[in-house]
């Protein structure tokens, strides 16, 4: 049989707001695609922005291991040497490997494998998905399988305050309508900014239409493998750019009908890290000895349904600051591990990592949340969804979080993680940016 086309879709700040995750925002044709292939519900980031998340999804790696530590515009990049990204890869394997749209994972596309760059008029989805279709449509019988790469700068803010999320394509929701969930503040300026938040993923959701119709039109939906999934969590407070599920928790969803039945649903742990082992298995390709995640094919075709990893780590390092932290999840509850933060921001509520709109000046945003600043937290997300209430110190789940603090240690050492010495120095006094730096242009 031949090798089965590949089109990774990939948003900007998506999280896990679909319909099919349980989101109140109507997404059909993304909901479609779910249903005929497999759902991941619980999958993670491996990162808290962008550039290292997405350096996961391509290599397998998580951040301190493929290099992308901080945001590539930042000076950060990906170890192409040490970590093979996906386009390089499949080329290798045979594969055409085709870039549409945007990519944050190294300052030169080209070195991470991709042979042909394709640019439309900026990089938003409307912008990006005709340069994909139009190129379907043109390119004509052809034996080489392809790789397409489509990235949409959707759903990321079109700016800081106060733009927020407002195109003129974008049809916002009802506020009445959205869910504020547990870890937002339920107040009329939050539902407007959510309601934005909608229109923003309701024009990906047109937009998906299109591109799952150019391939049903080329004759290529059988064997071609679709993946959509998003860096990291949505740009809202207790969200983006922190550990938390709201800044880790994402979708992954896979459609392959020559090999993924229809209705597939995982509702065990997944990672970024296993996306590519997980698509190399399917296809074929020998997977990496770099490789750190573990494949999920197996559950994506209906062998070993439900099931996934005991636990989902995740890491932060650099984002407009030095704050070095790590996370384990399990499917109950969630260890975080703090170093000590070297900015202003440390004297300021740290759980509103990203204010929106509106929302500096609010004094009920800073009753919402605990100012109280904390080298570990744990939380219980059975009766804590929200991750509010940090259970740390708390007699009662002591054993909770020994068995947390004992898994991460493991992934540290695994891993070689250079903050593995949190472990036992909390507050890293030693360790200066300097230290952990990694390769930068």
């Amino acid at each position: 049989m031949a090798r089965p086309n590949v089109v990774i879709v990939t948003l900007h700040d998506l999280g896990d707001y679909l319909g099919c995750y349980g989101t109140p925002v109507p997404t059909p044709n993304i909901d479609r695609l779910a249903a005929d292939g497999a759902v991941f519900l619980n999958h993670f980031s491996t990162s808290t922005v962008c550039s290292p998340a997405r350096g996961a999804i391509v290599t397998g790696c998580y951040p301190h291991t493929h290099g992308l530590m901080g945001l590539v515009h930042r000076g950060w990049e990906l170890d192409v040497d040490a970590c093979t990204p996906l386009p390089t890869l499949l080329r290798s394997a045979g594969y055409q490997t085709h870039l549409f749209g945007f990519q944050h994972e190294h300052w030169d596309a080209s070195r991470l494998g991709y042979d042909h760059i394709h640019r439309g008029s900026s990089t938003h989805a409307d912008h990006v998905a005709p340069v994909f279709t139009d190129w379907l449509r043109e390119r004509g019988a052809d034996d080489a399988p392809f790789l397409a790469a489509l990235g949409f700068s959707e759903v990321h803010r079109m700016g800081l305050n106060p733009s927020g999320f407002k195109r003129d394509v974008y049809e916002p929701a009802d506020p009445a309508d959205v869910e504020v969930r547990p870890y937002l503040p339920d107040l009329p300026e939050m539902r407007a900014d959510l309601a934005d938040f909608y229109g923003a993923i309701k024009l990906v959701e047109r937009v998906m239409a299109d591109v799952l119709a150019a391939l049903d039109d080329a004759g290529l939906r059988d064997n071609t493998i679709v993946i959509f999934t998003t860096d990291h969590g949505a740009s809202f407070m207790h969200s983006k750019a922190t550990l938390y599920d709201g800044g880790t928790k994402v979708v992954w969803i896979m459609r392959w009908p020559e090999a993924i039945p229809p209705g597939i649903r995982c509702g065990g742990l997944t990672s970024h890290v296993d996306i590519l082992p997980t698509l190399l298995e399917l296809i074929d390709v020998p997977r990496p000895g770099h490789v750190q995640g573990r494949s999920m094919a197996a559950v994506a075709r209906g062998d070993a349904q439900g099931t996934g990893r005991p636990y989902v780590f995740a890491e932060k390092n650099y984002t407009n600051y030095y704050d070095p932290s790590r996370m384990v999840r399990s499917p109950r509850f969630k260890y975080i591990r703090k170093g000590l933060r070297t900015s202003v921001l440390d004297f300021i509520i740290p759980e509103i990592e990203l204010c929106t709109c509106g929302f500096r000046s609010n004094r009920a945003v800073f009753e919402f949340y605990s100012a109280r600043r904390a080298t570990e937290e744990l939380y219980d997300l059975e009766t804590d969804p929200g991750e509010l209430t940090n259970l740390i110190d708390d007699p009662a789940y002591a054993d909770a979080a020994a068995e947390l603090r004992a898994a991460l240690d493991a992934h540290l050492e695994a891993t070689d993680d250079p903050f593995r010495h949190l472990r036992n120095d909390l507050l890293m006094p030693a360790t200066t940016y300097e230290d952990v730096r990694g390769p930068r242009r």
